[in-house]
């Protein structure tokens, strides 16, 4: 199964987080996440390869595949991987701002994909998905877990919601923030 990791570029990254961080140190932030969870997507069993999906490809490690998108937004670049003839066999999408992610948790989310498996975040968002064959449905992010799952009954999928506490926290806001330095 390939993993789909949608990064933004440098521009503007975490803005949220500027109550409490300055730009530099978001930037280190989301580098230091993306680390993270590339590391976790790279010891997972269940996951052959990597395409980091980013309109900023410099934030690609060496050996990390990058298909570049627009910059419009994580659906946008979600969309644009699941196109990708790379991802036709399955694929796992990660948010890159997990911070507390495990190749564990990435192998019972592969493993729980049949077809269609989500993480739901604190938030009510979806931080994760894996979807056993990618034959034309594209799950919307973004969008609250109900919408998602909505969407997957729509296009005649049994989706299955996994609650994961590693994947269940992005860091968006202050309070994200501290929640994360509170587990590491």
């Amino acid at each position: 199964m390939l993993a789909v990791v949608p990064v933004k570029g440098r521009d503007g990254a975490k803005t949220r987080l500027a109550p409490v961080l300055p730009p530099e140190e978001r930037t280190r932030l989301v580098l230091d996440m993306l680390e993270r969870v590339l590391g976790a997507c790279g010891e997972a069993s269940a996951i052959t390869g990597t395409l980091l999906v980013t309109p900023d490809p410099g934030f690609a490690p060496a050996g990390v595949e990058v298909l570049r998108d627009a910059g419009t937004g994580h659906a946008d670049a979600i969309a644009l991987a699941f196109r990708d003839e790379r991802a036709r066999a399955g694929a796992l999408v990660v948010m890159a701002d997990c911070p507390l992610v495990h190749a564990e948790s990435l192998d019972a989310l592969a493993a729980a994909a049949r077809p269609l498996a989500l993480v739901p975040s604190r938030d009510g968002g979806v931080n994760a998905l894996a979807l056993s064959a990618v034959n034309g449905f594209v799950p919307p992010f973004g969008v609250p877990l109900e919408e998602t799952l909505g969407a997957a009954r729509a296009a005649g999928l049994e989706a299955a919601v996994v609650e994961d506490p590693h994947l269940a926290l992005d860091v968006d806001t202050p309070e994200d923030y501290e929640a994360m330095l509170a587990c590491l």
